[in-house]
């Protein structure tokens, strides 16, 4: 009897334990669900839902990130890592997104990491009492602390996803600059001056692709006033590319010595940027074959199971 009640009672231990955690989650969710409606509307319009899964919660995240009197309770230590981490961040975001718009897709992003630990904390509370109440105590003990950990941690996976947009716009721009290369070298060679050729450039692409959204800006800011060789410095530290920052050098130092000797140093990394951009196709042409190989391993092991399968039954039904 006594063992009967040890394990009632711990039964009842691990309920209770899932339901606070359930009531705090959920109840966090729908508070700050019913304080942010209508409070957003006008930063909500520029954030595209195809880029934000989760749009139409980032209102939430936004309201609790206002939140201050928590960090009042925090180490120095801590601070001071949540400070660094911040500004890691945004310096993602700003390569991202371009010094204009830096600072408001970083206050979005604040939302959106958020958002997205209140769904999946919520969620993963709700499963664990759930579990808890119909004989299954342990896994829903395990779900709610689940629960606690993916609040906390969420965000960090949230910020860490933007490495791979990052290395994905790099790539893109390295595979699309020696066509620019090229066409820059011909022009220049053709007469113009390297600014003309530029200009000319961007006024007959035809592609959406970042690097000439990053050329355009740069245009713009030299016709706004500021210095050639500041903008093309500043271009190269946007698209932060290894060729490209070897370009603005070649241009930069053409425009200090006022030569002509540009055009074979441009001829001879238009030839390099090729060579890496094969490199680069090569590499991305073996992480397809790689991901192709699973689905080829599945498909294997299926025929293997259909063509197995009449055979082992019918020796198992011969004994």
């Amino acid at each position: 009897m006594r063992e009967v009640r040890g394990i009632r009672k711990s039964l009842m231990v691990v309920k209770v334990i899932c339901g606070i955690i359930c009531v705090i989650f959920v109840g966090n969710f729908f508070l700050c669900y019913f304080m942010s409606r209508n409070r957003y509307e006008d930063s909500m319009e520029y954030v595209d839902k195809e880029e934000y899964g989760l749009k139409d919660f980032i209102p939430m995240g936004l309201w609790m990130s206002g939140w201050q009197w928590q960090q009042k309770f925090f180490p120095i230590q801590m601070k001071s890592f949540m400070a660094q981490h911040r500004n890691q961040v945004y310096q993602k975001i700003l390569e991202l997104k371009g010094p204009r718009n830096a600072a408001f897709f970083h206050y979005i992003h604040n939302g959106y990491r958020l958002a997205a630990a209140m769904i999946t904390s919520a969620g993963a509370s709700i499963v664990g009492l759930i579990m808890a109440f119909q004989g299954d105590p342990a896994n829903g003990l395990i779900l709610s602390i689940v629960a606690v950990v993916a609040f906390f941690a969420v965000p960090f996976l949230v910020d860490n996803s933007l490495k791979s947009q990052i290395e994905k716009r790099r790539l893109e721009i390295r595979m699309e600059f020696p066509e620019f290369v090229n066409k820059l070298t011909l022009l220049v060679n053709a007469g113009m001056t390297i600014s003309r050729a530029w200009e000319k450039i961007i006024n007959e692409n035809k592609k959406n692709h970042i690097l000439y959204s990053e050329m355009q800006y740069a245009l713009m800011e030299i016709k706004a006033g500021k210095p050639e060789r500041i903008a093309y410095e500043e271009f190269a530290r946007r698209c932060r590319v290894k060729e490209v920052t070897k370009f603005v050098s070649v241009i930069v130092m053409n425009l200090r010595r006022g030569g002509g000797e540009v055009i074979p140093v441009l001829r001879e990394q238009g030839n390099e940027c090729w060579e890496m951009r094969k490199n680069a196709a090569r590499q991305l042409g073996e992480e397809a074959g790689t991901k192709i190989l699973i689905p080829l391993m599945i498909m294997f092991l299926g025929i293997v199971l259909v063509v197995a399968t009449p055979a082992v039954l019918g020796m198992t039904s011969g004994m």
